[in-house]
Parts: structure tokens; sequence; C-alpha cells
């Protein structure tokens, strides 16, 4: 039993002695796997890092091959040529052509590069603060309502913190459109001298180049002066006069509406697209802002805050043909029409103008007003401030009276005076009886209107004489019987003739002109009968032939010669007269002419307005007068029918 248990013992320690035998070789194998990987990821690493330390050698080596690459071939062409004597006089003789070519394409870049720098030049006109050609709001008379609009929008100018504050943003432009002469350039002038900023004026046609593309050039020419001026002075007004010459609609019109030249320079397309550009980022900081902005940030300082203004401004006479996307909002904001000053403006102006010259105390403010209806600022002006007072120095007069100015407001309307030395008598007095027949006729149809003037002297516009007529109350609308009665007036200078001299003469295209235009307007206006048939699609299709337009017409003559035969008397003494004087004031023809039904009423003590309403009753053949007499009686008929069969 014992040598059993021996030999048991003997053999568990041999199988223990195996195990601990194979434990170690497992270990000592894993060991020498794991000797074997770090080595081999050593070897890796050192490989690695002897790949990129020769990457590195040879990427510095590039460097300074790539920056000193003129240096190491000068310095071999110099050991080369030290070599030998003929290779150092190719070597300079290389250098001198390289030189050469250097300033050739040099001289020409800078010469092309100032050629367009020349042309890209814009042509402005720049009114700084306090500048003594600066204009203010005082200066600017006639407008007080649009004046209130605009120095709403000024004041914002020099003060956007509490508009800002409220969530406000400010507009980028503001067009005005109107007539020519109602005052758009001297608004935005007043504008820039009341808000003590910067003011820029260019004309559009400015921004025309020889070539293409130069629009868009001289158009960034000139933002980048307004921003200059705005940064300087806090706000600036960039303002295109006519900017119907930059803005013309791109759409509708082969080539935008216009042209182009041989070398594109006719289109300004591009001119227009690039103030589209420019107004939309108006607002946005410039590449040197940003780059200020950027070092500031790295400075640690926090950026400056824009406090500075482009305010664009426009003004034209058609703008029914500018491109819709300059007036959409957020590029024109605020388009305003700049209108002809009503009476009360007028009176206004003329007082403003008179205080800037040496007149006479008498002069009647009232009657210049009244004799200037419709007329402009431009007009007031140039006949109070320029022609009149030329009148007076060149006749010895150190003021200017009333007739210099009445004189000067004709040669405004009607033309300047150009009398013919020679007529022929009898040309004269027909003339003279054509004049008188408008007067005459004037004078008893139409007795709300004043005659100002009547004259048989030649004018610069062409008409050997004129009636100018004026209202003595300022008319936005009228009844259509004074249209009739104008008709009349237009008619009765060629009749007049015809009765006081036995046949007709030239000289009534302009009458029958106006005549013709006179019956569309009665045509558009329903006094025929509604408008709606193809005789009213275009009123230039109003055919004369109709028998109720010839109708009317003959009608008209045949009253106009009853009331020239009736007032002949009145027609010859006038006729002499103006042979005698050649021009007559209002106050000298109606000392030669009977009261008509206005002057008698006012003596009688009668309202104007009942003496208006019986104007124009007499005229025969008054379709609109008969329909609406026709239409209330079938109203009546038909009501009675009503009540009978009830």
């Amino acid at each position: 039993m014992i040598g059993v248990h021996m030999n048991n013992s003997d053999e568990s320690n041999e199988l223990e002695g195996k195990v601990d035998t194979n434990s170690r070789n497992k270990t000592q194998s894993n060991d020498y796997a794991e000797t074997v990987e770090q080595k081999t990821q050593d070897i890796a690493a050192s490989v690695g890092n002897l790949i990129s330390k020769r990457r590195q050698i040879w990427e510095i080596t590039l460097n300074v091959i790539r920056r000193s690459w003129w240096m190491i071939l000068a310095i071999g062409m110099i050991m080369w040529a030290s070599a030998d004597p003929g290779v150092l006089n190719l070597f300079l003789l290389g250098i001198s052509f390289i030189g050469r070519l250097l300033f050739a394409v040099l001289f020409m870049v800078v010469q092309f590069g100032a050629l367009f720098w020349f042309i890209s030049r814009t042509r402005t006109v720049v009114v700084k603060p306090g500048d003594d050609k600066q204009v203010t709001f005082d200066d600017y008379w006639g407008q007080p309502a649009l004046l209130r609009l605009v120095k709403q929008w000024i004041s914002l100018l020099g003060d956007r913190d509490k508009f800002v504050e409220m969530g406000g943003q400010y507009i980028n432009g503001l067009m005005l459109f109107g007539e020519p002469g109602t005052g758009k350039t001297l608004l935005a002038k007043a504008m820039a001298g009341e808000a003590g900023i910067a003011f820029m004026s260019v004309e559009g046609s400015t921004f025309r180049g020889m070539f293409w593309g130069m629009d868009t050039l001289k158009m960034m020419t000139f933002v980048k002066k307004a921003r200059k001026l705005a940064r300087e002075y806090g706000a600036c007004i960039a303002y295109i006069d006519e900017i119907d010459a930059v803005g013309m609609s791109r759409g509708g019109v082969m080539g935008g509406g216009q042209m182009s030249g041989m070398m594109g320079g006719g289109m300004m397309n591009g001119a227009l697209t690039r103030l589209l550009y420019e107004m939309d980022g108006i607002s946005e900081l410039s590449r040197m802002d940003t780059l200020k902005a950027r070092i500031r940030k790295m400075l640690g300082k926090e950026p400056v805050k824009r406090d500075w203004h482009v305010l664009f401004m426009g003004s034209t006479n058609r703008p029914d043909v500018l491109d819709p996307a300059l007036l959409r909002p957020g590029r024109f904001d605020q388009i305003i029409k700049v209108d002809r000053p009503d009476r009360v403006g007028r009176k206004a102006i003329v007082q403003g103008y008179l205080s800037k010259i040496n007149h006479d105390v008498a002069i009647d403010v009232d009657a210049i007003v009244a004799d200037t209806p419709r007329a402009t600022p431009a007009q007031v002006m140039s006949a109070i401030t320029k022609d009149s007072v030329r009148r007076a120095l060149f006749a010895n007069r150190e003021y200017v009276k009333q007739e210099d100015i009445d004189q000067a407001i004709q040669e405004q309307l009607v033309g300047m005076a150009n009398p013919i030395e020679d007529m022929d008598p009898v040309l004269l007095r027909q003339v003279a009886y054509h004049e008188s027949g408008h007067a005459i006729v004037q004078h008893y149809v139409m007795p709300d209107q004043r005659i100002s003037r009547v004259s048989i002297v030649r004018r610069s516009s062409g008409t050997l004489g004129y009636m100018l007529p004026v209202d003595t109350v300022e008319m936005y609308g009228q009844p259509l019987r004074r249209i009739v009665s104008r008709i009349m007036v237009a008619l009765a200078g060629h009749l007049a003739v015809k009765v006081f001299m036995g046949e007709f003469w030239t000289g009534a295209t302009g009458d029958y002109n106006m005549a013709r235009m006179e019956f569309r307007n009665l045509a558009v206006h329903g006094f025929f009968g509604p408008p709606v048939s193809e005789l009213y699609r275009d009123v230039k299709e109003l055919q004369f032939s109709d028998e109720r337009v010839e109708r009317i017409w003959v009608s008209l003559e045949d009253q106009i010669e009853k009331m020239l035969v009736e007032h002949a008397d009145e027609v010859e003494a006038l006729v002499e007269r103006l042979l005698e004087r050649r021009d007559l004031s209002n106050k000298e023809v109606l000392e030669l002419l009977g009261k008509n039904s206005l002057q008698l009423a006012q003596d009688e003590g009668v309202e104007m307005e009942s003496v208006l309403e019986q104007i124009g009753t007499s005229v025969e053949g008054l379709e609109y007068k008969r329909r609406q007499a026709k239409i209330t009686a079938s109203k009546v008929d038909s009501d009675t029918t009503k009540t009978t069969n009830s």
C-alpha cells in the first residue's frame, strides 16, 4: 500500500512539472512576440522619422531654392562667367534684354491703367459744409408740404440714434420726379445745406464711356467718393441728376432700350447693375473697414461703430422709363413728385426772388402771380433775377420796375420779341384782326379768365402775334362747357379775318390743332355719349368727319361770326390800337371793350358762381345737355307710367 502510494505521488509531481514547463514556454513565447512586435514598431517609427526628416530636408531645400532661385542663378552665372568671359557678356546682354522688356511691359500697363483711371473719373460737383455756394431750405420756396416731408428725413441724417433705437432703418434712396424746372436739383442742394453734410452731384450721362465696362467703373468711382465724403462728414447725399440716363428699364426693348456703341460704350446696363448692387450693400462694411475691424479684434479692441450714411438721390422727368428694380423699397424707398407750385406757392417764390434784387417798392406781387399760371420756379427765377434786371440795367435804372418783370415774363412764356420792321401793312392788319378776334370772344364767352396781353409782335417761338388769357381762379377741374368755350376762342381768330377782310388767310394751323385737341377732350369725357365704342379707344383716332362733331363745329362758327359782327366796333377799335401800339396790357384792352357778363354781375352784386353757371348755355348743339334732358324726361315718363299702373 505504501509503495502504491509513492508511485502515485511521483506521477503527480511529474504531471505538475510538465504543466509548469508548458506555462513557462507559453509565457516566453508571448514575451518574444511582444518583443518582436515592439522592435517592428520601433523600426517602422525609425524609418518614418527618417523619411519625415528627409522630406523636411527636401522641402526646406525646395523652399530655399524657390525663394532664392534668382540668387542661386546669379551666383551660378557669375561663377560660370568668371570661368569664361564670353558667358559674362551673354549674361549682361540677357539682363539688359529682360530689363528693357520689363520696362516696356510696365510702361504699357501704367499707360493703360492711367488711361482707364482718367476716363473712369466722373465729373462731379461737391458741396461741403461751410462752402459759400450752399443753399438751405430758406432758399427753397413754394412747396411747404414737400418741404415738411424732406425735413423729417433730413433730421435723421444728423441724428439717427433714437430712430435706430426704435428699430427703424434709414432709407437708402430718395427719388424726385417732375416736370423740368420744378426745382428738383435745388431741393437736393437745399437738403445738403440744411443737414450740414456733404453733397455730391453728377449728371446721368456722365457714366457713359467709350469702352465696354467703363460705365461700371465710373459708378464704382462715384460710390467710392460718396463713401469717402460720408466718413469725413458723417453723411453724404449722392445725387444723380437725370437718372433715367442710367436707370432706364432693361426689359421690353432690345439692348435695354439703348443701342450699344462700337466699343460697347452705348449701353449702361453695367452702371445700373452696379448701382443696384451698391444700394443693396450700402450699409455693409468695405474691405478696408473689414481689415481694420480684424486688426482691432486681434489687438483685443472692439471694432469701431459705423456712424456714417450715404443717401442716394435721383431726379428725372420720365419716371415711366425707369427700371422697376431701381424703384422698389430698399433702394429708392421714397418717390416724391415735385409739382408746379400753386398760386400761394408762386407768390412765395416771387417774393423770395424779389428779395434778392433791387426793385421798385410799388411792384404788384399779386399781378405777377396772376400772370404766371402753371409757371415753374425756374421760369419765375429767370424772369425776375435775370431778364428783368438786364432790362432795367440797359434802361439806365438801378432798380427793377413792374414793366421789366412783365416783359420778362412774356419772354419766358411766349418767347423773345423779334419784330419784323418792314412787315406789309395788309399782313400786319390781318394779324391784328386775328388776335382781336381771339380777344373779343375770350372776353365775352370766358369772363372768368383775364386777358393778360394782346400783341402783334413776332416772337422767337415763331408766332406773329398772340392773345394770352390767364385764370383768375386756378382750376384743377372744370365743367365741359369751358372746353366748348375754349374751342370758340380758338376758332375766333380765323373767323375774324374772314368777317372783316372778306376771305380766309393762313395762320390758323395752331388754332385748329387746339380745337381738335379740345374736341378729343370732350369725346373722352363723354360729351358725345359714353366713350365705349371703337371711336374712343384711342383719342388720336377721333374721326372729325363724325356728323356730331361737324354739327357742333359749324354751329360754333355761326355763333362766333354773329358775336364778332355784334361787337364789330370793339374789334375795329382794338385793331387800330394794336396797329398803333403793337402790344397791349390787360388794362389797355379793357378800356376798349364793353363789360362782359361777369363784370356786369359784379357791378350788380351777383355772386360769381351763379354767373359761371350760365356761361356756355347759349351754345347751340350741346349734345350733352340735350342728352341729359332726354334722360330726365324718360325718367319722368317711367315714373308716371309706374304710378298709373299702380
